[in-house]
């Protein structure tokens, strides 16, 4: 994707941004974006917008998000994706994907409904510089999430949160009066396979309860469970492990050869989608 086509996304992402403090729209001049309260943000050379001034959130860093990229661009989390995209409505205009990545779930949402214009948010700029060039109609920002999230109030038809931090109150200030929110959490049992040859995080058995709690004051509408085997060569065994928190810890490089060494491996992919509404 061109540098102007990512330009232009961002453009077009104007509509739906504001800024993380006041909630101020912006302008764009150049590689400057302006609030309405005169302050300034950069636009990354890559096309993102640089929202996450003075967090100190350890975003993903470059390795784990080329890690994330390379195992959903297997296919390991297909079933998921198409999941998380049939729960967006098919008369939606603005889809935010929270906590984004590399921007891989937001591009399946946008290939399936060609109406629709997208905005991927994510703490690491890493990730952001990933999810501008994920789809045409995608635009990227940093942020942090944590914080608030850097979005007008009523602008968002679909907000999708997979595996990442979620704050029901903030959701329900950026979502269009029908808008939903879509929430992907591990179960238990998910890739539960490696955390014996790896000591990866287990789940929280009260993961669920903990994130009904989190989300209020929006509801469940509806809710599915995508459950399936997934035998994993090698390489996409040392992704699994690195791309997500556990990649701030473990050694990367001991991880691969602990892989490389143990050879393809079948694990459980067990996820609950959880579609929210006001």
């Amino acid at each position: 994707m061109t540098s102007a086509g990512r330009l232009a996304a961002l453009d077009a992402a104007l509509a739906v941004l504001a800024r993380p403090v006041c909630l101020a729209p912006f302008s764009r001049a150049d590689s400057m974006l302006t609030c309405s309260s005169g302050h300034t943000f950069d636009v990354a050379k890559q096309g993102y917008a640089a929202l996450a001034t003075g967090s100190t959130v350890p975003g993903d860093s470059a390795p784990m998000v080329r890690d994330r990229a390379e195992f959903l661009a297997a296919g390991h989390y297909r079933s998921i994706a198409d999941a998380v995209a049939g729960g967006v409505p098919g008369d939606a205009r603005w889809v935010a994907d929270l906590a984004s990545g590399p921007g891989t779930y937001l591009a399946v949402v946008l290939e399936r409904l060609p109406e629709v214009r997208g905005i991927a948010i994510d703490v690491s700029a890493a990730a952001a510089r990933a999810a501008a060039g994920a789809h045409p109609r995608a635009a990227a920002a940093t942020a942090d999430l944590r914080r608030r999230i850097p979005l007008a109030a009523g602008s968002i038809d679909a907000a999708m949160v997979v595996f990442g931090p979620r704050d029901g109150a903030e959701l329900a200030r950026v979502l269009a009066p029908s808008g939903t929110a879509i929430v992907v959490i591990p179960e238990p049992e998910h890739l539960a396979e490696l955390r014996a040859p790896f000591g990866t995080i287990a789940v929280a058995p009260d993961k669920e309860q903990r994130l009904l709690d989190r989300m209020q004051p929006l509801r469940v509408d509806t809710a599915v469970e995508v459950v399936e085997r997934r035998t994993l060569p090698a390489a996409d065994v040392a992704r699994a492990v690195l791309m997500g928190p556990n990649g701030h810890h473990l050694d990367h490089d001991a991880v691969r050869a602990e892989a490389a060494a143990i050879g393809p491996l079948a694990v459980t992919v067990a996820v609950r989608v959880i579609r929210f509404a006001r």
